[in-house]
């Protein structure tokens, strides 16, 4: 980073410790005191870059001794606990196309597009649920909200395995997108209050290597469940375990979280002093903000949240057709039902390091906008292998190639979007707006790839390959949008300290301040 990117993000750090008084939590709901005063001189540029572990003051900064203990014990209780949930959630949506194989579409007669409509309609709810995560995660706190959800989409799952016939599959579809659709924005928005936004990425990497993780997960539980000679069908024991494991892990989010993340069981008092003062100084919330509506106007009228969704739209598009599909798109190749189950794991296996590696290299270098990119050029390039060629060996190639990208851009999008807004409801609804259209990309996917373009899917993979282009295309408009009000707010801030005036602060406007620097 410049002295220069330095100077305006230390600016921004000191005007947020005066912002609150109290001891807060970005979960609490108690009201925090207002800015005391604007920026006074422009001294405070040296009063802050000469600072190595609290601001004038008092607040720590991120080189803060404490700051590394507090991560450690947040990343070795919370982040196994956020991928977790993040997992079954995962496991629990995709196994449908792992049950499709084993038997699912033939035990219950779906015939022509029955299958494909019941992949779309679990996108119904859960788009509609999507918005509801990001304000939910507030009202009802993390233990209640995502215990809740977790026990109620295991219960779901559970009892998909009992399901007699064409409606009672799509009630249960309907249900299980009511609650998997508030997990991911939940998830999304409590890595955002509890790390800075140069934190994020990498333990995010954690979270989102889940989902890949589960997909091999699935993929084995599956051809486990191919083996028991019960007397049910492998495709009912797929969602009995799968169910059963979501059920039993409810107990370590009813007790492993708290409601405040100072009041965790794992932190000492020392500690938890530090986090409240620590809340202060970082530019991913303003603690205890309570909702206005002016902050949800000030992500609507963003025409850069608008295009983080659409760009978001047309990445997805591909992530949940290929999450649903992947098995049948492999079993079209040759390979035997039980098979395609173990081939789907090294995949993903190979998905999830690739994403790894990729968000850590985003924290690193402090860009998001690269990897979008490179990870859908890569996935074009995986489709085009996928379509070109009729040897199933080289379509099993292109298909490894197809997935190194499908969740690196998904992850990255949504974390440029929520790592550059402040003001915590103004975050949660674009990114609730751009979840909408992420997972409303799921009512298309289930369409597009119907039974009756076996086994090459050339529709399907078009139109997946024409989306991912438009997601380049947007991503590089986000770009430059991001890249214009920055230079706009290095003017502002030029023109003041050259006037030796107070630099123009509202902390209603958040990331709108000349003092926010947007990462690229």
């Amino acid at each position: 980073m410049s002295k220069e990117d330095e100077q305006i993000e230390a600016v921004y750090r000191v005007m947020f410790a005066q912002q609150s008084q109290k001891d807060c939590s970005p979960f609490s709901n108690n009201d925090c005191s207002s800015m005391k005063e604007k920026l006074a001189t422009g001294s405070v540029f040296d009063q802050e870059v000469n600072a190595t572990t609290t601001d004038d003051d008092g607040i720590p900064s991120s080189s803060h001794p404490l700051e590394a203990r507090i991560l450690r014990k947040m990343d070795l209780f919370l982040i196994p606990l956020m991928a977790m949930l993040y997992f079954l959630s995962n496991l629990d949506k995709s196994n449908i196309g792992n049950a499709a194989i084993a038997g699912l579409t033939e035990d219950l007669n779906l015939v022509g597009t029955e299958y494909n409509v019941a992949v779309t309609v679990f996108f119904g709810t859960y788009i509609l649920f999507d918005p509801v995560g990001t304000n939910m995660l507030k009202i009802m706190g993390p233990p209640t909200m995502m215990s809740l959800c977790l026990f109620s989409f295991g219960v779901i799952s559970l009892c998909t395995a009992w399901v007699k016939n064409y409606g009672q599959l799509i009630l249960v579809r309907l249900l299980l997108g009511v609650f998997e659709g508030m997990i991911y924005p939940s998830i999304n928005m409590y890595l955002s209050l509890c790390y800075r936004r140069d934190q994020y990425a990498k333990r995010f990497a954690y979270v989102f290597a889940a989902a890949c993780l589960s997909s091999s997960f699935g993929g084995l539980i599956s051809y486990a469940c191919a083996k028991i000679n019960g007397s049910l069908k492998a495709w009912q024991y797929i969602y009995i375990v799968e169910g059963a494991i979501s059920i039993g892990f409810v107990p370590f989010y009813i007790f492993g979280l708290s409601n405040d993340l100072e009041n965790s069981w794992f932190f000492n008092e020392e500690e938890k002093e530090y986090i409240i003062q620590r809340f202060k100084s970082m530019d991913t919330s303003n603690p205890n903000e309570k909702f206005e509506w002016h902050q949800a106007w000030l992500a609507v009228r963003d025409i850069k949240t608008w295009v983080s969704a659409v760009a978001l739209f047309g990445i997805d598009l591909t992530t949940f057709g290929l999450t649903v599909f992947l098995p049948i798109i492999i079993e079209t190749m040759g390979f035997t039902s039980i098979r395609v189950q173990l081939m789907t794991v090294p995949i993903y296996f190979l998905t999830a390091i690739v994403f790894f590696i990729c968000a850590r290299l985003s924290d690193r270098w402090r860009l998001r906008s690269p990897f979008i990119i490179g990870s859908c050029v890569t996935t074009c390039v995986g489709i085009v292998i996928v379509l070109a060629s009729q040897v199933n060996g080289v379509r099993y190639f292109g298909v490894y190639i197809l997935c190194m990208g499908i969740y690196v851009n998904a992850a990255t999008n949504c974390l440029w979007l929520s790592g550059n807004i402040s003001n915590y409801f103004k975050r949660a609804t674009a990114l609730g707006i751009n979840l909408f259209f992420g997972s409303g990309s799921g009512l298309v996917s289930g369409q597009i790839f119907l039974n009756s373009e076996k086994p090459r899917f050339i529709k399907g993979l078009s139109i997946c390959l024409a989306f991912q282009i438009l997601s380049i295309i947007m991503t590089i408009i986000q770009f430059l949008l991001y890249r214009r009000e920055n230079k706009k707010k290095e003017k502002i801030i030029d023109h003041y300290l050259d006037l030796n005036e107070p630099i123009p602060f509202d902390p209603q406007l958040g990331d709108e301040n000349p003092q926010f620097r947007y990462m690229y």
